[in-house]
This record gives structure tokens, sequence and C-alpha cells, in this order.
């Protein structure tokens, strides 16, 4: 099962409760006894993690007593020291300075075990390991273990089936996460566990674990390739005498029977606009571009009362033209002055958008449902290290050196190679930067 632990919480939450508990406890008391905490809470669990706690330190100190110039393997020895440590742990007096952090500490373990077994275990193990674990100290610390026992138990009966009295950390571990995935069903309920401490000090579990890790869909645009716009080839046009010739014959036939019906007409009432324009239509006059055409034509050729009747048509029936037909259109030279103008309008225009895209702050480029999931999955939800990636990403001069920089601070710290898609997202965002 997958999960994101909010360390933080946790500890706030320990710091919270560790004050409220030991400042009852502690009103006319300098110090505790061992038979007193292992009353000191109403949470049974908590009361062994205290000891737990006190007692694992103190074998690790123990084992500084150790000296190259004695024989602690001698049987006498061993018998002197054991009687010693018993004799030591019926006399158990801790002061308040002392006694605080470490109830503190076992209070987020008490949070981990019934909410991130997985991480609670691993972390003892790591504390444990030096390099090596004897099956006799697991079996000590499971002796202070209550909720979600079944791990320990399993990792020592795995340990004894292969025939060895202590294993190495690792090998420890890999138990650990084998128990755990296989017995899914056997893992104790967040909840149920933590109710007695919830009950002291009102908290939610998922202040402190978020199960599960937010899921991101891979956008369609990381796989779709990228489009080249292909530039259609712009046609060379035809000598002037080519176009004219047989427009100027089209439309000085579409005039003489324009005319000729104008002049038929008996009365100055009889003519209006729109009777022009639907006779014209009727007899499928040709495309603007022609009629346009018949304005350059010079008045020799064509009568100028027909063409100043023919104007209100022209303009009653001009429709809109496409980029390429106003091109076709166009008769105005286009000089050398006036492309390099054109061109470079285009380059000052590309490079200040390029110019602004640069210039933004990173964050401002990525949504915010996505900041919200890169904190979660590629930084451990932590805001801190989000906020030190932009600016990094934002004092990078390039998109190979923000990507470089990302892999070497990040990626291998936050486990990026279990969030793939999401690495591949937020890359790509940093490319959008440059």
């Amino acid at each position: 099962m997958e999960y994101t632990v909010n360390q933080q919480n946790i500890q706030k939450y320990a710091e919270r409760l560790t004050n409220d508990l030991c400042r009852q406890f502690f009103i006319n008391k300098a110090f505790i006894s061992g038979p007193e905490i292992l009353n000191f809470n109403t949470e049974n669990q908590l009361n062994l993690l205290i000891i737990k706690n006190i007692f694992l330190n103190w074998q690790k100190e123990a084992l500084k007593l150790k000296s190259p110039f004695f024989d602690y393997e001698d049987d006498g020895v061993k018998h002197e020291l054991k009687v010693f440590m018993n004799t030591l742990s019926n006399h158990i007096k801790v002061y308040r300075y002392d006694f605080e952090p470490i109830v503190k500490r076992s209070i987020s373990d008490f949070i981990l075990l019934a909410a991130a077994p997985q991480d609670f275990f691993t972390k003892e193990i790591e504390a444990l390991a030096s390099p090596k674990i004897s099956v006799i100290l697991l079996k000590d610390f499971a002796k202070y273990i209550k909720i979600n026992r079944f791990v320990t138990d399993q990792v020592i009966r795995e340990i004894e089936a292969s025939g060895y009295t202590e294993t190495f950390g690792g090998e420890t571990i890999r138990f650990i996460l084998k128990a755990i995935n296989e017995n899914p069903d056997k893992i104790e309920s967040a909840t149920v566990a933590l109710n007695g401490l919830f009950e002291q000090l009102p908290a939610d579990v998922v202040e402190f674990v978020a199960v599960p890790k937010p899921l991101v869909v891979r956008p369609t645009f990381l796989d779709e390739p990228k489009i080249e716009i292909q530039k259609e080839p712009i046609a060379e046009p035809l000598p002037k005498a080519q176009i004219l010739e047989p427009v100027i014959s089209d439309e000085l036939e579409s005039n003489e029977i324009i005319e000729e019906e104008l002049i038929q007409s008996d009365s100055k009432e009889d003519f209006s606009p729109e009777m022009v324009e639907s006779q014209a239509l009727e007899q499928d006059l040709e495309p603007i571009a022609e009629l346009e055409n018949l304005q350059e034509m010079p008045f020799n050729e064509v009568e100028e009362p027909a063409f100043q009747k023919v104007e209100p048509i022209i303009k009653a029936i001009k429709p809109k033209v496409s980029k390429s037909e106003a091109f076709d259109l166009s008769k105005e030279t286009i000089n050398l002055n006036d492309t390099l103008r054109l061109s470079e309008e285009r380059s000052n225009l590309a490079q200040t958008l390029q110019t602004k895209t640069l210039s933004a702050p990173f964050k401002t480029l990525v949504p915010m449902h996505y900041r919200f999931t890169f904190i979660n999955a590629l930084f451990g939800g932590n805001q801190q290290s989000w906020a030190e990636a932009v600016e990094k990403i934002d004092n990078t001069e390039n998109y190979e050196e923000a990507v470089a920089m990302l892999k070497r601070d990040f990626a291998a710290k936050y486990n990026w190679e279990q969030e793939e898609d999401n690495a591949a997202i937020l890359f790509n965002y940093v490319e959008r930067k440059f």
C-alpha cells in the first residue's frame, strides 16, 4: 500500500500531547519510576513503546562498556553482567527533563506503528542494525509491540527457518516488507488503534498519513508528436497581359447586357439598387476578382455611364475574400524596404514573446492542481523543497541545465523512479519555461 507520511504534523502533535501528559504527571513529582511508566497512560501500547525506547537505548550504551582488554565472552563475565543489568532494570529513575523527549518519540512511534507500519518497522530495524541483528534482540523488541504484532512474529520465523541466529539489516527489512505485502488483511485499522490517543488530544489519521497517494493521469500532449506546419507554396503571378485579356472580354459582355436592360427602362422610378442587383445575379456575374479588374481598365475601352452603373453592384455583392485571394487581387508592388520592415516586426514580436516567457516565474507556468501533485508525489509533501526547486529553475540558463539540476538535487532524494509520469510532466513544463 502506498501512502504519504506527514512527519511535520506527527511531530507537532507528539509535542503538544507530551506537554499535556507530562504537565499532569509531574505536578508534584520530579522523576518517574519503572512501575509508574507501565501505568503512565491509558494506552498500554504507548507505555510499552516508552519502555522500549529506554531499554534499547540502554542496551546500546551497555555495548560501549566492552573493552578490547577484557574477555566479555567468558561465562562468568556474561552471568555477572546479566545480573547487573537485571538489577538496574528494577531501579528505573527518569527525571522530567530526560523523560519528555522519550515520550515525544514514543507518541510518534505509536502513530507510525498504527498508520504506517512499513515506515515504523523499517526505521526501527535501521536503528538496531550494527550491521547485523540477532534473533534474540528481535524477540526482545517484539515484546513491546502489540499493534501489528504479526510482522515481527513472521520475521523471526523467517530468520529461524533459514537456520541463522542473526541477519543483516537489509535482509530483515526484506522480510518485513514481505510480511506486510502478504498479509494486508492482518493490518489493523489505524483509526481504531489510535482512537484512545485521539480522545486525549483530538486529531485525524489523514492529518498524518494520506492513503493513497494522489493519482495523476498522463496528459495526452506528452505522447502526441509535434505537428510540423507546412507552408503552402505561393504561386507566381501571371503577367498582367494574360490576366486582363479574358477578363476584359467577359466583363464587356456582362456590361453590355446590364447597360442594355437599364436603357430599356421607361422611367427613373423603375430603377432601384435592389432591381439591378437581382438582375445582375440572374445573369451569373463573374466573381469579384474579375469585377475589380474592370476598375483598372481604361475608360476608352468601357463606356463611362455603364461603368458608373455597375459600380453599386460591385459594392453590394462584394464577398469576403481569403488571404490567398487577397494576395492575388493585390496590385501594389511591395518593395524591398517594406519586406525588411515586416520581417523585422515579426522578429521583434517573437523575441518579445520569448523574453516574456523566460522572465516569468516558473511557478506561474504550472497550473495549481499540478503544483499540489508535484509537491505530494515528487517532493514528499515538502513545500520548502518545491519552492527551492522553483527558485533554482528560474536561475538556470536553459532546459538541459534545469533538468540536470532536478535530477541531481531532488530525483534520488525523493525516488522519482517510482513517479516517472509525474516527473515527465514536470520536465514538460520546464521545457515550456525555456
